[in-house]
């Protein structure tokens, strides 16, 4: 792709960052991980796509300091994996800033963080230092006008013994995006991660978590709803890098109508990771019979000493639940929708859970 040789690297990139990013494009990894996307419309899409350089968040509380990339000392260690995602190194050069966020002490209110829903966000780097606990919230910003594409690359660091609940609520698309959110974890480390979302477009959702340091801890708990002609794309690789290492997550996706559902969620066991315990659950309800679903979980383990669960489901409302309910006197669409909410509703946590519950319904209202 001609333009993309036209990009110059930001210096956290490095030189080279570019020649790998284009050599990833075209390789078997980067091919097998997009096959149910079109990676060469996303890839011209970020690099057509306005850039937005405002700061990530304002009113930070005193605890949490932003930098802008370019007023350090250094080139921030950002740790992204480009071979895996190029698109992040395309996304970085086309902003060409960044901003980082640190976390010097347990913040005394949630960190809220912007989410543009059209146009090149500036990566962010948040770094959480030893032994704080942080509440990140990150609520997706419908587009003023209709717009072609967004994308958003997010890093974060946490150090030994700190702690971080993130939640993201993307609940009125209203463009086609790309997002990356990588994560590593030292020492005794733990995320949680809450995602709800309600896709009416295209929307592809990478996520990388690094367990890097011992006992370190992951819980994600998410729900999607993909609404008539959405397409819904969830890659996660889940890397148990140390021993005693903990991970749970569990996806449920609901496709309605002429809507397209993947979920590929990796497990990679490193060698040195004795005693990890891993375990991921995708449940996935199709409404109509167009609906189309995707899901593979993978386990790829280099040790003998781990405990690892994985588990998939496809399928449709229970007839004989459908029945018992509308022998008690709901409609064949109350039933329907009743189930329906029942079902999103298990993967529902966190501070945007509710929120998330009003959307869901107010779709099978509509419909």
């Amino acid at each position: 792709m001609r333009a993309l040789q036209t990009l110059e690297p930001p210096p956290w990139l490095g030189a080279k960052g570019l020649v790998r990013c284009r050599q990833a494009l075209d390789g078997k990894l980067v091919r097998e991980t997009w096959k149910y996307s079109r990676l060469p419309k996303v890839t011209e899409a970020l690099i057509d796509a306005d850039v937005h350089q405002e700061p990530p968040a304002v009113a930070l509380p005193p605890e949490a300091v932003l930098h802008r990339f370019d007023e350090l000392d250094a080139p921030p260690e950002m740790g992204v994996d480009l071979d895996r995602y190029p698109l992040a190194g395309i996304a970085a050069a086309r902003a060409r800033a960044g901003w980082m966020i640190e976390v010097k002490q347990t913040p005394s209110r949630p960190l809220r963080l912007h989410a543009p829903a059209a146009g090149i966000s500036a990566p962010l780097l948040v770094q959480v230092a030893p032994g704080c606990r942080a509440e990140i919230e990150q609520e997706a910003v419908p587009a003023k006008e209709p717009a072609e594409f967004g994308a958003q690359v997010l890093v974060l660091s946490l150090a030994a013994d700190a702690e971080v609940h993130w939640a993201k609520a993307e609940l009125a698309p209203t463009t086609d995006r790309w997002s990356l959110l990588q994560a590593h974890l030292h020492r005794n480390a733990a995320l949680t991660l809450n995602h709800q979302a309600a896709v009416a477009n295209f929307q592809r959702h990478d996520l990388n978590v690094v367990l890097s340091g011992r006992d370190a801890r992951l819980s994600s708990v998410g729900a999607a709803l993909v609404q008539d002609g959405g397409r819904l794309d969830q890659q996660l690789v889940i890397e148990h890098a140390s021993g005693g290492t903990v991970s749970r997550i569990k996806q449920h996706n609901l496709a309605a109508g002429r809507s397209r559902c993947t979920f590929n969620g990796r497990i990679h066991i490193h060698a040195g990771a004795s005693g990890a315990d891993a375990d991921l659950s995708n449940r996935n309800l199709a409404l109509d019979p167009s609906a189309e679903v995707n899901t593979k979980p993978e386990l790829e383990i280099y040790n003998d000493d781990v405990r690892c669960a994985h588990g998939a489901t496809v399928g449709q409302l229970d007839a004989e639940a459908l029945f018992y309910l509308q022998s008690r006197g709901l409609g064949p669409q109350q039933a329907q929708r009743l189930l329906s909410l029942g079902f999103l509703r298990d993967g529902l946590a966190g501070p945007y859970a509710e929120r998330a519950a009003e959307a869901f319904a107010a779709h099978f209202t509509s419909a």
